[in-house]
Parts: C-alpha cells; sequence; structure tokens
C-alpha cells in the first residue's frame, strides 16, 4: 500500500460528511445570490437554475419550463440552448461529474493513500449531493439520447473520474511490485473498487442508519486495497 509523510485525515462517519470539505462550493451554488441570475452565460444560469431544482425537490420535478421559470427567462430558452430535457440532463450530469472529480481530488490531497482517498470523495460526493448523484445514474435511462446525440463533455467528465481510480491504482501497484500492472487486471481492480465505493455511497444515502448501520468507509476499506494490490 502506498504511503505518504503526510498525516492520514480520518474521515468522518457517513452523518457527519454532509458538514465537511464546504471549501468545494455546491453545485447548487449560483455565484450571485440566492434565485438571481445574471445571463450573459444563460445556458450555465439555466443549469444552476436545474440544479436548484433537483437539490430542493428531486429529478422528478425538473421540467424545461420549471428551469425557465427558476431563471426568469422565456419557456423557450432551456429548448433553444439544450433541445430538450434530456440535452439539459446530459449537460448537468457533465457538471456532476466534474465536481466529484474535484472532490475526489480534494480528499486526496487530505489522506495518505491515494486509492482511499477516490472511494472516500466518490463517498463524500454523493452523501453531500445525494439528488445529483442520483441523477447521474438515471442517466443510463437516457441512453438513446446519448447515442443520437453525444456530448464529448460528459464523455470527457465521466472518463475522468473513472480515470482518477484507475490511475491511483496503477501508481499503487508500480509502487509496491515494480511494475505496470497488467491492463486486463487494472480494469478488473478498478471495477472491483469503483463497486465497492458505490454500494457503499447507495446504502449510505437510501438505508437509514437503523436499518443499515454504517461504519466508517475508510474502516470498511482499509481490508480491500491490499487485495486490490494483489498479484
Amino acid at each position: 500500500m502506498m504511503r505518504t509523510e503526510r498525516n492520514a485525515a480520518k474521515c468522518a462517519p457517513p452523518n457527519e460528511l454532509l458538514h465537511k470539505d464546504r471549501n468545494v462550493s455546491a453545485i447548487t451554488t449560483p455565484p450571485d445570490a440566492p434565485g438571481t441570475y445574471h445571463h450573459g452565460d444563460l445556458p450555465a444560469a439555466l443549469r444552476r437554475a436545474a440544479w436548484e431544482i433537483v437539490a430542493e425537490s428531486g429529478a422528478r420535478a425538473l421540467t424545461l419550463r420549471a428551469c425557465a421559470r427558476r431563471a426568469g427567462v422565456s419557456h423557450a430558452a432551456p429548448a433553444h440552448h439544450f433541445g430538450s430535457l434530456n440535452g439539459l440532463v446530459a449537460e448537468m450530469v457533465a457538471d456532476g461529474y466534474e465536481r466529484m472529480v474535484a472532490r475526489i481530488a480534494a480528499t486526496q490531497q487530505d489522506v495518505s493513500d491515494p486509492v482511499m482517498g477516490c472511494g472516500l470523495g466518490y463517498i463524500r460526493f454523493a452523501i453531500e449531493f445525494p439528488q445529483h448523484f442520483r441523477l447521474m445514474l438515471s442517466l443510463d435511462l437516457r441512453a438513446h439520447h446519448l447515442r443520437a446525440h453525444p456530448l464529448p463533455r460528459l464523455a470527457q467528465a465521466s472518463e475522468a473520474a473513472r480515470a482518477c481510480l484507475r490511475n491511483a491504482l496503477s501508481t499503487a501497484w508500480c509502487a509496491q511490485h515494480g511494475r505496470p500492472p497488467p491492463a486486463e487486471l487494472l480494469q478488473q481492480r478498478t471495477l472491483l473498487a469503483w463497486s465497492a465505493a458505490h454500494g457503499y455511497a447507495a446504502l449510505a444515502i437510501d438505508h437509514p442508519a437503523q436499518s443499515v448501520p454504517l461504519f466508517p468507509p475508510e474502516l470498511i476499506f482499509a481490508p480491500l486495497i491490499p487485495a486490490l494490490l494483489a498479484p
């Protein structure tokens, strides 16, 4: 397992994660006062309005008309910029992945093990922004739209999120074994690590603590990391 000279910062239990890392600004927070928008960059203003709706009421409440109303623009404006609700959601999900990558990078600065930092960053993002996390996953239901209207920004952002974990595992493997991991094995271990982080995140946001007692994630993942790096 990789080690640095930094002291490891303990991750808070799940119910405390909602109140940590506020230095990473929330997706839902526009740069101006709540409810006010400058329309010099109307697509960005519409995405911020859409994220606010999702945060307050969930993805089911998101419509182009509701987004326009929140941003204070004509009802036709979102369709003009995004084409459809699916187009807007795809742009929002790209926002989400970019924010997730930023959260992972920030978390990796706080812990001694970059692989652990990836998992904790993923979980912290999901717990702090549960509605956003669910919306990002729901994009699979719109796969037909993406095939017809591919969004390069979304592809780049989602790949960057996967690359965080893949690169951390590859670097840790090289440090431990003195050589890069086999490509197929790296893919398998990346999927295993991602599955573990995703499963914990889903339990943390969708199940009451009384029914599924959750120990701190770094405690759960500590035995997994040596297995991820085993030949």
